[in-house]
């Protein structure tokens, strides 16, 4: 039996998820019916048999005015009794009669029961109360009804009269074919619309794995159809792919031209560190030569190594393997990072003014917003021309940390801004150029921010006319509340 189970069940996991729905809608439509008919099939038969008793009844109480109960004895005249034919008539239209005293004891029986091979078996009941059955008697459906004789001195005996149903179970045999037909006709329906129906329902899809399946590394610019017409869940889920693909394609892409600047960014300093190798070893040269090389492939080396520091910065922020923030104090951080460019900044005769709400909490790394306000003060001091100001600004505004860093330097066009948190890009001008920097900083800075659910903006008026930062981080109580 484990088997023939472990088999079906096997045969039905491989079905398609359609014949699994019009499979299922069938069997449940198929219980339903059943039931039901069940229940319209026991109805109409108890119906029948109460109908047929009503006649049986009558009979009996046409019956009663000829029976005498005045005695000791019960008897029974019927020679003048209307209906007395069909004491004589056979199974088809006869009527049994049976008289029975209150012993129990035979009394009378109609002249039809002579030349009846089968007896006719009784129930007499225990208490003289009207009482019916059903029974097999010459391979007909009977029906028996026991009626109590009562008279003004109390109960007297039974009055038994039978009758056959065979019309009425021909009827009834009809009535169940019918029944057993029409369940087998709906079910048959149910599966194959149901089946029709899921196909339908699930013909997008057919269209979403095909869709999947066609789309590679080389073409991530193909999407999922979706019948804006039909909104379901199956829209949803379309809609769903096709916003992953499109994260997808924009990680691709972003990787592709990470690799590609990443690339050309190391390539320089690797070709002037060999240059200078290759030169220094055509032939001897001074000590003086030999320092001012290796000072300049030290000045390299440095630059590639921030390149990468930074590189591998953005990887751990990229990271899905991280640990967990914790709650920290913005507010400390952001004080301790400005006094460690105050020197830096008189260097320059830069003024560096704070205004710092205290006790300020965001759940966070510590060493990645120290990062984040690092790098934005670096850049603040090292664009800034001697004698200009930077001014630093942490504030409590809609359950938000909000930094404003704003400085008097070089400030920045539209076209600038647009690309200014992208790797590697460093504008054209002069003075950035002139300056050292990998064009890795503000993408790592604006990497870290939405990772905290923050978010970066950048403002200024041109060029020359100096930039500001904002930074927004959510307050850690503002998430509690």
């Amino acid at each position: 039996m484990s088997k023939i189970v472990s088999s079906l069940t096997s045969f039905f996991d491989r079905l398609s998820i359609s014949k699994k729905l019009a499979f299922w809608y069938g069997l449940s439509l198929f219980i339903m019916l059943s039931a039901f008919g069940y229940f319209l099939y026991e109805s109409f038969h108890q119906s029948i048999h109460h109908n047929y008793d009503r006649h049986l009844r009558f009979e009996a109480e046409q019956l009663l005015p000829h029976i005498d109960t005045d005695g000791d004895t019960l008897a029974i005249d019927l020679s003048g009794y209307s209906r007395n034919a069909a004491l004589k008539s056979g199974v088809e239209y006869g009527t049994y009669v049976r008289l029975y005293n209150q012993e129990g004891r035979l009394i009378y029986r109609s002249p039809n029961f002579t030349g009846v091979d089968q007896p006719l078996q009784t129930d007499i009941p225990d208490s003289p109360e009207e009482y019916s059955f059903s029974s097999q008697w010459q391979d007909l459906p009977a029906r028996t009804l026991f009626y109590p004789i009562m008279d003004d001195e109390g109960f007297n005996g039974w009055l038994e009269v039978t009758g056959f149903e065979w019309t009425l179970h021909e009827e009834l045999s009809r009535f169940r074919r019918y029944l057993l037909v029409l369940i087998a006709i709906s079910v048959a329906f149910s599966i194959l619309g149901g089946y029709w129906l899921s196909r339908r329902a699930l013909s997008p899809v057919s269209s979403i794995i095909d869709a999947a399946k066609s789309i590679t590394t080389t073409d991530l610019d193909k999407r999922i159809p979706v019948n804006y017409q039909v909104r379901d869940e199956l829209t949803d889920l379309a809609e769903t792919f096709n916003m992953m693909l499109n994260r997808l394609q924009k990680g691709f892409e972003r990787e592709k031209r990470f690799t590609s600047d990443a690339a050309h960014e190391l390539m320089t300093p690797l070709s002037s560190l060999q240059s200078d190798a290759e030169i220094m070893l055509r032939k001897p040269r001074s000590k003086e030569e030999y320092r001012e090389t290796i000072q300049r492939m030290l000045t390299e080396t440095r630059r590639m190594s921030e390149m990468v520091h930074l590189l591998l910065q953005l990887s751990r922020v990229e990271s899905v393997h991280r640990s967990q923030p914790e709650t920290i104090n913005i507010s400390r951080i952001t004080e301790a990072v400005a006094d460690q460019h105050q020197e830096s900044a008189q260097a320059k005769n830069i003024s560096i003014q704070t205004q710092i709400d205290p006790e300020l909490q965001v759940r966070a790394h510590g060493a990645y917003i120290e990062e984040v306000i690092n790098n934005l003060m670096e850049n603040a001091v090292k664009y800034t021309p001697n004698g200009g100001q930077v001014k630093l600004q942490l504030q409590r505004s809609s359950g938000k940390a909000v930094i404003h860093l704003s400085d008097t330097g070089i400030g920045f066009d539209e076209e600038t801004k647009k690309h200014l948190f992208e790797r590697f890009y460093r504008a054209n001008e002069l003075t950035v150029q002139e300056q050292s920097g990998s064009g890795l900083g503000l993408p790592l800075v604006k990497a870290i921010i939405e990772l905290y659910g923050g978010r970066i903006r950048a403002y200024s008026e041109g060029e020359g006319k100096g930039s500001t930062f904002v930074v927004e981080l959510p307050l850690s109580e503002a998430k509690e509340i």
